[in-house]
């Protein structure tokens, strides 16, 4: 499943399936809008980045170490990691936290830009705080690539696309 390019499904269709997931109306009715917007900005297929969502946030339950209110749609780390005890590995704090679910979602989706080795210039303005560490190191072509990449998980790419088919049914 390509990571550049238009939706590979209809937004009609990945947000009737979501409601079908049983995930949460947080995840359903603000955070798939705002991610949705922001792939389709930035010619990323919304329906992996939405998924990938999924994937992170457990559709909304933010049962892991980011909470809700860092409106922090895909688990982003802070830019340097271990300046404080509190922000290193997998605590709350060594998560970013971000103003609005708009600039979150742009954040994650301007993050898999740089996965995908696309360049800054396009941004009218770029809300990464990990751009830096990431552009120019990757050129991914499909989500599945993600594997062992954006996650120490091996199967973390297959895993996400196939919650991406879920949604493009």
């Amino acid at each position: 499943m390509r990571i550049i390019g238009p939706p590979s499904a209809t937004r009609e269709t990945v947000f009737k399936n979501l409601v079908a997931q049983n995930l949460t109306p947080l995840f359903i009715d603000t955070m798939a809008p705002e991610l949705w917007e922001a792939a389709v900005w930035h010619d990323i297929d919304p329906v992996g980045v939405i998924a990938q969502s999924w994937k992170e946030t457990g559709g909304g339950t933010f049962k892991g170490a980011v909470r809700p209110g860092f409106y922090n749609t895909c688990g982003l780390k802070i830019r340097n990691l271990g300046i404080l005890p509190e922000a290193d590995g997998d605590k709350p704090l060594a998560h970013q936290m971000f103003p609005s679910w708009k600039i979150g979602a742009m954040a994650h989706v301007q993050h898999l830009c740089a996965y995908a080795g696309l360049t800054i210039e396009s941004f009218e303005l770029n809300v990464d705080p990990r751009w830096d560490w990431v552009a120019g190191k990757h050129r991914l072509e499909n989500f599945e690539e993600l594997g062992g990449k954006w996650a120490p998980s091996a199967s973390y790419g297959t895993e996400l696309v196939a919650m991406a088919r879920k949604l493009q049914a």
